[in-house]
């Protein structure tokens, strides 16, 4: 144990001397702001519920630039649904350089990264393929910044939208085939932003009152 606690103390003192050096840095050959650096860029601000609602048209959106065959199932059981995600906003700046280094390290309260999407089934590969072909010439045409993804056996689409979501808070959406399992997911989320000082949460800090997931009336639900 005092072996461990050595080498953990070592570790520790090792990334406060970093950050030590980071900062002098800064200051020496950046030009940079070290009160900036120091605490880091503050996260947007936006209302959880106008986020997700936000992140639903955009995967309603892509679904329509995807031209998919009607009647495909909808797979609940794998579909994200809309989430609130609070463990993945961590602290930013160089004054929680060493809380980065935990294993848990601790969020930024009353913040989180907001995201809705569904999974689909009953897509060929082929299918998979000329739909996100038809959505990456659709959506590029409309401003958007696609990447495209080819793994062999499953494939996906990068999207950037060309505006920002409420609070100006910048989103993306994957679309995923995964070959081997069939699903095909439409998943589109937003970084990391803190809530209106009125959002009510629950007892672990999350927002309440999101919005349901919309799916596409075309979709079968069994």
């Amino acid at each position: 144990m005092g072996i461990g606690f050595q080498k953990g103390s070592r570790a520790r003192r090792a990334a406060l001397t970093l950050a030590g050096f980071v900062v002098a840095g800064a200051v020496v050959f950046g030009g940079v702001r070290v009160t900036g650096a120091w605490e880091g860029d503050p996260f947007p601000t936006a209302d959880p519920a106008a986020t997700a609602e936000h992140l639903n048209d955009r995967t309603l959106a892509v679904y329509d630039a995807l031209g998919l065959p009607d009647g495909l199932p909808l797979d609940l059981g794998h579909s994200r649904g809309v989430q609130a995600n609070t463990y993945d906003c961590h602290r930013r700046g160089l004054t929680h350089f060493v809380d980065s280094l935990e294993d848990n390290p601790p969020h930024e309260p009353r913040t989180a990264a907001i995201s809705a999407g569904f999974t689909l089934t009953g897509l060929t590969h082929e299918q998979a393929s000329e739909a996100m072909d038809r959505a990456r010439r659709s959506l590029t045409g409309q401003g958007w910044t696609v990447g495209f993804r080819d793994f062999h056996e499953d494939i996906q689409l990068k999207l950037t939208p060309p505006t920002t979501g409420p609070g100006g808070v910048p989103d993306k959406v994957f679309v995923d085939y995964y070959d081997r399992s069939g699903f095909f997911t439409i998943d589109a989320s937003a970084e990391c932003a803190h809530y209106l000082d009125d959002t009510a949460v629950d007892y672990e800090g999350e927002p309440e009152h999101l919005a349901y997931l919309s799916v596409p009336a075309q979709v079968r639900r069994d």
